[in-house]
């Protein structure tokens, strides 16, 4: 038997026993997508071989896990390309480890609750969204636009357990909320009318249209607003 199957059966056996953290899948796969998009082929093959070796040692469970929790909500990550255009692997697998840790984090009940609400929310994305994977809201159906508007003030708890913040809906009052879930939105339909690549330039007032700043630095403020409430309860309860 030649040392590299020797090698190959040691390490599966060895992979038997090895429970590896989900987010472990995903750092690997982020490096195969960096290496393949920058890398020099001395570094792609250098990686390969380190690669190989993790692959051999986490269970295909593992894998086939953590895939799955995305591919529930996107279908695929050729899927999203189709509509995202800008979206990346390393984005796509780092929504996989956020879903991974909200599973984990939640609770099955509670996440599939989650996983409900946050369906809206992707599919929206999905058939609305710009190449940079921003809405313009004023370009949504109002029905379409009320079940979206529904879904965020049910889901943004969710998003503050799992950030370790407090709960936005229960430090602010309704009215504040409410105002707060539609600062969110205004923001990012802010976004998607300026066509700012997010993955390249900082959010910044200068880049935007004239006509859009005021609307924008409102909803900005109302958002600095929210995170200094939640960062005093952090304070409060410490």
């Amino acid at each position: 038997m030649s040392l590299e199957n020797r090698l190959r059966e040691t390490l599966q056996d060895k992979g038997e026993k090895v429970l590896p953290k989900p987010e472990l899948k995903t750092k690997v796969m982020i490096e195969i997508s960096r290496a393949h998009e920058k890398g020099s082929r001395r570094m792609k093959k250098r990686l390969l071989v380190s690669v190989l070796i993790a692959l051999l040692i986490i269970p295909t469970s593992a894998f086939a896990y953590q895939t799955f929790l995305a591919d529930e909500l996107y279908g695929s990550f050729e899927n999203v390309k189709k509509h995202i255009t800008t979206v990346t692997m390393e984005s796509f697998l780092l929504i996989n480890a956020k879903l991974s840790q909200a599973k984990g984090d939640l609770g099955k009940e509670k996440y599939d609750q989650f996983k409900d609400i946050l369906s809206v929310i992707t599919n929206a994305k999905l058939e609305y969204s710009n190449k940079y994977g921003n809405i313009d809201y004023d370009q949504v159906p109002p029905e379409e636009m009320l079940k979206i508007k529904k879904a965020k003030m049910e889901i943004q708890p969710y998003f503050d357990k799992l950030n370790g913040q407090p709960s936005s809906q229960e430090i602010l009052t309704p009215e504040e909320y409410e105002l707060y879930i539609e600062s969110l939105i205004t923001y990012e339909k802010i976004k998607a009318q300026s066509e700012i690549d997010t993955n390249k330039s900082m959010i910044t007032v200068e880049l935007m249209p004239e006509e859009l700043q005021e609307e924008f630095l409102k909803a900005r403020d109302f958002m600095d607003y929210v995170n200094q409430k939640q960062q005093q309860s952090v304070n409060i309860n410490q």
